[in-house]
């Protein structure tokens, strides 16, 4: 299931939204590909059945797979007169949306299950998130990663509870006042009103974005500024036109149709799609394209005088036709034919040569598979087999062609990052404790502890070079009372490499020794900046290290 990815977009003026067509326009078909821009008009918003048939699939997905923060919509007309209860329910619930969001983003459902569920039966309501100690809030979240989602939830709570006044719900049902919270964007805004609230407020993370991508025949990067704010105009259009078949200002449809259109994306508008299972194939401008092409041997190569013609759509290259099907699973179940002997035929790099289906080969020279004696077969059966064959290669063309939507940009390569890692051991009677610092509040890995690290401006080549500004490091910090010269090394360890978002960080990591005859003459906790203290072994893991550092840790443990 493919993780929530955010697409954050401040709201701006509707400029993008495209107007109905005037006639039914074909399927745009590469490689040409030009269209009028009003192609890209949701289908959507003139076919209720589609609709319906979108949020009757998700209310299936709800029954067959539960997950903790799923729940019914609280109709506020079910607590007339229950004022302060209801309050209290909304607020509860929609602090449940607003968790549940920002852990799924760039993470899997099975992934935050647990996370959630311990995070909900530490602290219930937003009252006590805000009252919570911020380690514990770390230490919660060890694991989950992106660690700066936990530090903005927390700081999100103690800012709603500070400006709720009263018994009023800390979370206002409104996404324009959500978001001026830290850390609640767009999208979380979006989502937590209208799942909790049952506003008309639309959402747009990376699952959606593909889905309308698709839905609208838009190929452009989703990620880009144009293309972000096209889709959440047709997003918010999109919600606003479902929304309004019910004569009330809140419903429960809302927050259905944007968790339909989530899940949509997760489980079956994937990546590699599975078109047959879509409940809104009928108005998939992308799979109509495949369907088209699939049932054609060449698609037109002139370019027609449209008169606003769109130009948003960036040029599809042809030649990522033909190495999608390398992409694409092969069905297990399907028996793969006899491999060919080599001939003098060469794949022509068209789109005709991977649309053309069952078209049979017309090249003299090209040896074909081992004879077979089919004289005892039915003619019947071998032309349904042979039927067969062509409905799974053409649905397998269109799954491949609508793989291409949106359009995919090659991700940066990650900046590659030196560290020496200071591990520094205090011995006093036999036993041991080890210093860790607190990194700054803001940035990566922001608030998270460590051992002592430093970024090496000039990568280091040689195992006497790093261990030469490791000991340069060491003698830098200001241990207090501790003698620098009496520091001894212990040990240096197998590089460890650790990937972030954009960094590749390879860490080196060194064993230091000092030792201590009186104990008590040592201040085991610095307030810092940045702050230091010093742990024993067995209470290392209880410590909010990062997934790096713990890897530095299982290294020296694995030594004493």
């Amino acid at each position: 299931m493919a993780p929530r990815k955010k697409i954050s977009s401040k709201p701006v003026p509707a400029k993008f939204t495209f107007s109905p067509p005037t006639t039914s326009p074909a399927p745009a078909i590469p490689p040409a590909r030009v269209h009028h821009a009003s192609y890209h008009y949701p289908l959507l918003l003139d076919d209720k059945k589609s609709c319906d048939a979108l949020l009757s699939w998700f209310e299936g997905v709800e029954e067959s797979r539960s997950m903790p923060w799923r729940k019914r919509w609280i109709d506020p007309r079910e607590y007339e007169g229950r004022h302060e209860e209801l309050v209290n329910v909304l607020g509860r619930r929609a602090y449940e949306v607003w968790v549940s969001e920002v852990m799924l983003q760039q993470t899997r459902v099975s992934t935050v299950i647990p996370y959630f569920n311990n995070w909900i039966s530490k602290w219930p309501t937003v009252q006590d998130l805000a009252d919570a100690d911020h380690e514990d809030v770390l230490a919660a979240w060890k694991g989950l990663g992106y660690y700066s989602r936990a530090t903005r939830l927390h700081e999100g709570a103690k800012a709603m509870i500070a400006k709720a006044s009263g018994s009023s719900c800390p979370l206002p049902s409104k996404a324009a006042d959500l978001q001026e919270f830290p850390g609640i964007g767009r999208y979380t805004a979006g989502a937590v009103s209208s799942i909790a609230f049952g506003e008309a407020e639309p959402v747009l993370d990376g699952n959606v974005a593909r889905v309308l991508s698709r839905q609208l025949g838009l190929y452009m990067d989703a990620k880009d500024k144009k293309a972000s704010d096209i889709l959440w105009e047709e997003a918010d259009r999109l919600i606003k036109q479902v929304s309004s078949v019910l004569d009330t200002s809140t419903s429960a449809i809302p927050g259905q149709w944007n968790q339909a259109l989530m899940e949509l994306g997760s489980t079956i508008c994937t990546p590699r799609p599975q078109c047959t299972d879509c409940p809104i194939q009928a108005t998939c401008r992308v799979y109509h394209e495949g369907k088209v092409l699939s049932n054609k041997r060449q698609s037109s190569t002139a370019i027609p005088d449209i008169e606003d013609a769109c130009t948003h759509c960036v040029s599809l290259d042809t030649e990522e036709l033909v190495i999608v099907p390398e992409d694409v699973d092969d069905d297990e179940d399907v028996q793969k034919p006899a491999k060919k002997k080599k001939g003098n035929a060469k794949q022509s790099n068209t789109l005709s040569s991977y649309f053309a289906i069952g078209t049979p080969s017309t090249n003299s020279n090209v040896e074909t598979e081992d004879e077979q004696d089919t004289s005892s077969v039915n003619p019947k059966k071998r032309k349904a087999a042979a039927s067969d064959s062509d409905m799974l290669a053409k649905s397998k063309s269109i799954h491949a062609y609508c793989a291409l939507f949106p359009k995919k940009v090659a991700k940066k390569k990650a900046t590659e990052e030196q560290s020496v890692v200071c591990l520094i051991e205090l011995l006093s009677n036999g036993n041991s404790k080890w210093l860790i610092e607190q990194r700054p509040a803001k940035g990566l890995l922001a608030s998270l502890w460590q051992f002592p690290q430093s970024t090496q401006s000039t990568p280091t080549t040689t195992p006497a070079q790093r261990k030469a500004s490791a000991l340069k490091f060491m003698s830098s910090l200001n241990l207090g009372s501790f003698d620098m010269s009496k520091v001894r090394y212990v040990a240096a360890f197998d590089p460890l490499v650790h990937v972030f978002t954009h960094i590749r960080l390879t860490m080196f990591a060194y064993h230091f020794r000092v030792s201590c005859d009186k104990l008590e003459d040592v201040a085991l906790v610095h307030a810092g900046p940045p702050a230091r203290k010093w742990i024993e072994n067995d209470a290392m893991d209880q410590q909010t290290l990062s997934t790096g550092m713990r890897r530095c840790w299982d290294l020296v443990a694995k030594t004493i």
